[in-house]
């Protein structure tokens, strides 16, 4: 992943920002109005302050009416105060959701190595804590910012006009606040870059332990994990203290220098010959000019976290999509002709895989793929469905190279069931439906096909049961849905991969049964780990490190006494072991 550099992150929140052009227009304007009434405070003060300083008389009336005046300047300031914090709060949110929506579309167009490469728990964290880190950054940001601008400007041009001299020295001093503020940011923002990147890792570690559960208890791995969790937590831990601690030290710091802003008013304005009132404006106004800096170095750890969580959602939607050619056309109904011409492929370029391998599938053919665990069966659904592109050759069906088709009609065009058991939460019509728009009939003969009518119906809402991470529903039954699934649509080419691997045997040769169904003029790879129920393929092929090594039906296997042999003869061995 190519990591964003500081300009193009800002370039990337102001792409969000300038969405919101009539809501930003509406938080300058009240920003506008609150800095106005802030600025017009302390110079009502002021002369209120001279009419009190006079001496040997009071002007009451005088200050009756800049105690009135203030009143409904401050009110008018509490009210717009609320506008600028109400607005600043929908643009965040605005841009969060739409961040997110960008982020989410840019993971389904992402290949799947981006997933194979992470935890899941980190890519998750992107929408959860790095958007929310963004949001909170950009809802205090943006207040500060607009009000803090008008701020800082209206009250050097007010001290300007009551005295440059003074407003000079409080310039000098509060300089001294840019660098200390500027030099800690610096120093903070690796901290932060940290701080999400630790917040990703504890999370990616969370939902693998979670999502294994048990598998971490069969093994008692708990108190390992444990001690693993500390690990990530402690460093999680460390680098917020870092961070905090950083960013803690701007804010006493710059108001130590504001101490020194005011004494230094009080003396260069007795020594200039102000008045009373008027150095108790200038003090009130080198506050309010140095406090949008202390406001923004307050909020500094949620500016720092929005940026570093901006910094890596940045990164993600940097990353490049699926290629399709701009040429890419519709696959329209294959008859089911599936070619490899001299395909070779590898996950890493140092672990070669595939090597040149050739083979024709002819429409309506079955073909089984057996071989070791590691020897490339599952690449090759991989392969054929395009959740990769071979390194050289080409796969072609009906004669077309499948790197001139669109994705979506390539794979609308192929059924599938994986070994892996994926449901959705949705009710069980839902999930066999999954992807098409088909009849309630349709739903229930697919179930019935795939043998899994039977207990749907003993399910308290049958068909309508919502399903969800908790349902008690076991392994195979969780296959039998996913098998129906397939079984719904009229693609011509089908992809078996373990298909029955957590089904029972008496299951699995209804099963299979059904699938004699499924599979008629249609050309089915069928990846079983079990021979026995391949031994009716029109064509075996035999795969080890990535080469077909093998190839014919059952019986001419057998009789060659090769690789398949020892394979087969391995199993019934261990069969009749079992058996014994």
């Amino acid at each position: 992943m190519k990591k964003q550099k500081s300009g193009a992150v800002w370039k990337f929140l102001l792409s969000y920002l300038s969405r919101q052009r009539l809501a930003l227009f509406g938080i300058f304007c009240a920003a506008a109005l609150v800095s106005a009434g802030e600025i017009a405070g302390p110079y009502l003060i002021g002369r209120a302050v001279d009419q009190i300083a006079q001496a040997g008389h009071v002007d009451f009336g005088a200050i009756l009416v800049y105690i009135s005046v203030l009143a409904g300047i401050y009110s008018l300031v509490a009210l717009f105060t609320y506008l600028v914090g109400r607005l600043s709060y929908n643009v965040g949110q605005n841009v969060v959701r739409q961040m997110r929506a960008d982020a989410y579309d840019r993971l389904m167009q992402l290949p799947l190595e981006y997933y194979d490469s992470r935890a899941t728990g980190d890519t998750m964290s992107l929408f959860i804590n790095d958007a929310t880190a963004v949001a909170d950054g950009l809802i205090d940001g943006i207040t500060q910012l607009f009000g803090g601008a008008v701020t800082i400007f209206g009250t050097l041009a007010i001290m300007l006009v009551l005295s440059p001299a003074v407003t000079i020295c409080v310039l000098l001093i509060t300089s001294i606040t840019f660098l200390v503020a500027n030099r800690i940011t610096r120093y903070s923002t690796r901290f932060f870059r940290e701080n999400q990147a630790l917040t990703g890792a504890l999370g990616g570690f969370a939902e693998e332990m979670t999502g294994s559960l048990r598998t971490v208890k069969a093994f008692r791995y708990e108190e390992a994990a444990r001690v693993r969790f500390s690990e990530h937590n402690k460093a999680l831990a460390d680098a917020w203290k870092k961070a905090t601690f950083a960013s803690s030290l701007t804010n006493p710091t710059t108001r130590f220098v504001n101490y020194l802003a005011y004494i230094a008013v009080g003396v260069v304005g007795a020594l200039f010959g102000l008045s009373a009132g008027t150095i108790s404006s200038f003090i009130l106004y080198s506050n309010q000019f140095a406090r949008p800096f202390n406001q923004i170095t307050a909020i500094l750890t949620q500016v720092m976290a929005a940026f570093a969580a901006a910094r890596r959602v940045a990164n993600l939607l940097n990353e490049r999509p699926e290629e399709t050619l701009s040429s890419a056309k519709q696959l329209q109904a294959p008859a089911g002709r599936v070619e490899f011409d001299h395909v070779s492929f590898s996950y890493t370029p140092d672990k070669p895989l595939i090597q040149d391998f050739s083979f024709v599938a002819e429409p309506g053919s079955r073909i089984a793929i057996v071989g070791p665990t590691g020897a490339g069966k599952t690449t090759l659904v991989n392969l054929i469905m395009r959740f990769y592109d071979v390194n050289s050759g080409a796969i072609r069906i009906d004669g077309t190279d499948i790197r001139e088709v669109t994705r979506e009609s390539l794979r609308r065009n192929i059924a599938m069931v994986l070994q892996e058991t994926w449901l959705f939460e949705g009710t069980i019509r839902e999930n066999i439906a999954y992807g098409r728009d088909v009849t309630d009939e349709q739903v229930v003969a697919a179930a019935k096909a795939a043998w899994a009518h039977s207990f749907i119906e003993r399910l308290p809402q049958g068909y309508d049961t919502v399903l969800s991470a908790h349902s008690a529903l076991s392994e195979g039954q969780r296959q039998l849905l996913t098998i129906a699934r397939a079984m719904l649509g009229g693609e011509n080419i089908l992809l078996l991969d373990e298909a029955t691997s957590r089904v029972d045997v008496l299951t699995e040769h209804r099963i299979t049964k059904a699938f004699e169904e499924l599979m008629r003029g249609k050309t089915s790879f069928i990846i079983a780990h079990r021979l026995s129920t391949i031994r009716d393929a029109d064509w075996i092929l035999v795969m080890k490190d990535g080469r077909i090594i093998e190839q014919g039906n059952h019986e001419t296997l057998l009789a060659k006494g090769g690789f398949y042999r020892e394979l087969y003869e391995s199993q019934f061995a261990q069969a009749k072991g079992e058996q014994a």
